[in-house]
C-alpha cells in the first residue's frame, strides 16, 4: 500500500483546508501556521526560504514595493489598490488584471517526454513542477486500465485509504 506524503515542520500530510507554502530553496511545503505566515500576507513574500533554509540562505525575499506615499500610488495606477492585499475573486479590479497578463503557452510549459523518457530520475529532476504530456506510450511500460475503471476498482486495489 502506498504511504502517504507527509510535509511541513510538523511533518503532517496535506490538509485542503489548511493553507501552506513552498520554500523556493528546497522545494517543500509548510503550513503558514507552523512557519508563521499568514495567508494574506504570503504575496507579499517574492522568495520564501523555510526555517531550515534560513540557516544557510538568510530570511525570505519580500517584494519590493514602490516609492511613494498612497495617494501618488493610487494615482499612478488609476486608482487601483497597490498595498499588497490580495484582490478579490471576480471584481473588475480582478477581471481587469487577469485581461491584462500575458500567460506562457502550453508549449512553453510543458515537458513532452516520450514514454521511454519518463522515468523516475526525470521526474525528480523536474520536481513535479512542470505539467507532463507523455506524447508517445512507447516504452512507458505501463497499460491504461479499462474504460470502466472506478473508484470502487481502486479501492479494492489498494484498500481503505486511513482516516485522519
Amino acid at each position: 500500500m502506498a504511504s502517504v506524503p507527509v510535509y511541513c515542520l510538523c511533518r503532517l500530510p496535506y490538509d485542503v483546508t489548511r493553507f501552506m507554502i513552498e520554500c523556493d530553496i528546497c522545494q517543500d511545503w509548510f503550513h503558514g501556521s507552523c512557519v508563521g505566515v499568514e495567508e494574506d500576507k504570503a504575496a507579499e513574500i517574492d522568495l520564501y526560504h523555510c526555517p531550515n533554509c534560513q540557516v544557510t540562505h538568510g530570511p525570505s525575499v519580500m517584494r519590493k514595493r514602490r516609492g511613494g506615499t498612497k495617494q501618488a500610488d493610487a494615482a499612478a495606477t488609476g486608482g487601483r489598490d497597490t498595498s499588497g492585499q490580495p484582490v478579490k475573486t471576480g471584481t473588475p479590479q480582478f477581471v481587469s488584471e487577469l485581461r491584462s497578463r500575458t500567460f506562457p503557452s502550453a508549449d512553453e510549459v510543458l515537458l513532452k517526454p516520450s514514454g521511454a523518457q519518463l522515468t523516475v530520475e526525470f521526474l525528480e529532476e523536474r520536481s513535479f513542477s512542470v505539467p507532463v504530456m507523455v506524447l508517445r506510450r512507447d516504452g512507458l511500460g505501463m497499460s491504461l486500465p479499462p474504460g470502466n475503471f472506478g473508484v470502487n476498482d481502486v479501492e479494492h486495489y489498494i484498500g481503505n485509504p486511513p482516516c485522519f
